[in-house]
C-alpha cells in the first residue's frame, strides 16, 4: 500500500466515477470507504461483510443496494474482485496503472478489461485449502508463468482475478 491518505484513495475513485459521468451516492461513498479501510488493514471482505460494515456507516443503505453498488463500481473500474475457492468473492479498490499519474489524470485507472496488473490491486491471492486463510503474494510472482503462456500459447493470463489454492505454512507443517 502506498502512503496516500484514506481520503486520497477514495477521492481518486470518486474522481474516476465523476469522469465517467457516474453519480456519487452515499452508498457508493460508504462502499468505497469500507473497502479502502479493509485494504489498508490487509482484510479480504466479501459482499456480505462489506454490507455489514456499510450498514454501520450508513444505516439507510439497503443490502441489495450494496450488491448493486459493488457490481457498478467493479464495472466502472474503481473496484476489482477476486474469486476465492469455496468462500466467494472479495473486493479491493483498483490501483491505477501509474499511481503518480492519478493526481493529474484520473483516467489512469484501467477499464476493468485491460491487460493484467494494469488495473489490479497490486498483488496475487493465495488461499489455504485446509484452513481457508487468504494471503497476499507479490503481483510479480506469476510473471514467468504469464510470460510462458503468452509466448507458447498466445494466452494472456490475468493473475489478479482468482486465488491460487494450496496449503499455508501452518497447515503444510501439520501434514
Amino acid at each position: 500500500m502506498n502512503a496516500r491518505t484514506d481520503a486520497g484513495r477514495v477521492e481518486a475513485a470518486l474522481a474516476r466515477l465523476r469522469q465517467l459521468g457516474e453519480r456519487i451516492t452515499p452508498a457508493r461513498q460508504a462502499v468505497l470507504r469500507v473497502i479502502d479501510n479493509a485494504d489498508r488493514a490487509d482484510e479480504h471482505l466479501s459482499a456480505e461483510h462489506i454490507g455489514e460494515r456499510v450498514a454501520a456507516l450508513e444505516p439507510s443503505v439497503h443490502r441489495a443496494t450494496v450488491y448493486r453498488t459493488l457490481t457498478a463500481l467493479t464495472g466502472a473500474g474503481v473496484l476489482t474482485h477476486v474469486h476465492l475457492g469455496g468462500t466467494g468473492t472479495v473486493y479491493h479498490l483498483a490501483t491505477p496503472a501509474s499511481e503518480p499519474a492519478l493526481e493529474a489524470n484520473p483516467a489512469a485507472y484501467g477499464s476493468g478489461d485491460s491487460e493484467p496488473h494494469a488495473h489490479g490491486h497490486g498483488h496475487t491471492h493465495v488461499q489455504c485449502v485446509v484452513c481457508g486463510r487468504v494471503q497476499d503474494a507479490p503481483a510479480g510472482v506469476l510473471d514467468e508463468a504469464a510470460r510462458l503462456m503468452r509466448e507458447e500459447q498466445g494466452f494472456e493470463l490475468d493473475t489478479s482475478h482468482a486465488a491460487l489454492l494450496g496449503r499455508c505454512a501452518d497447515c503444510a507443517g501439520r501434514t
